[in-house]
């Protein structure tokens, strides 16, 4: 099965105004919760962003100075990835650059596990549903207001008219 999970605002959003998405960083429970669906993944399929992104976690030790860093780090790095991109020339860690189209990587990825495999990044996934390739969306709500500048600016551009 193909899954894209992410994190949504309570306003629909998946990163705030300026692109960031620090309001989305899991609290103790949730991060353990991630580290057992991640762990239950035979691949992952992500975009470049996605990958930079990531990356920390398999080349920065200091990522793994707790348990939680440390149990992630260690299930990340096990996980074979699969990065789109048309700007890098080479990836690092448990990672390879996509030599296919997204429908032929996501079936060869499949057909390698007898495992779930997850794809992320937000415009990769988007592709991925529109080919019909996703089987499952797991959004997981923040209590937390992505748009909240604009929104704010809107209320007062609304009054002084």
């Amino acid at each position: 099965m193909l899954i894209y999970s992410m994190s949504v605002s309570v306003d629909g959003f998946i990163a705030d105004r300026e692109g960031a998405f620090g309001w989305t960083t899991p609290n103790e429970e949730q991060f353990r919760f991630h580290i057992t669906q991640i762990r239950e993944l035979g691949s992952h399929l992500c975009g470049r962003r996605l990958y930079e992104t990531m990356l920390p976690w398999e080349t920065d030790p200091s990522m793994r100075d707790n348990e939680l860093g440390a149990a992630f780090a260690d299930v990340w790095c096990a996980i074979p990835k699969v990065v789109f991109s048309r700007t890098l020339d080479s990836v690092r860690g448990n990672a390879r650059l996509a030599e296919a189209s997204l429908a032929e990587e996501a079936a060869a990825a499949l057909d390698a596990t007898d495992k779930d495999v997850s794809i992320g990044g937000a415009g990769l996934a988007a592709a991925a549903v529109e080919l019909g390739l996703v089987d499952e969306l797991r959004m997981f709500r923040s209590s937390s207001v992505a748009a909240r500048r604009s929104y704010r600016r809107s209320l007062k551009t609304s009054r002084s008219t």
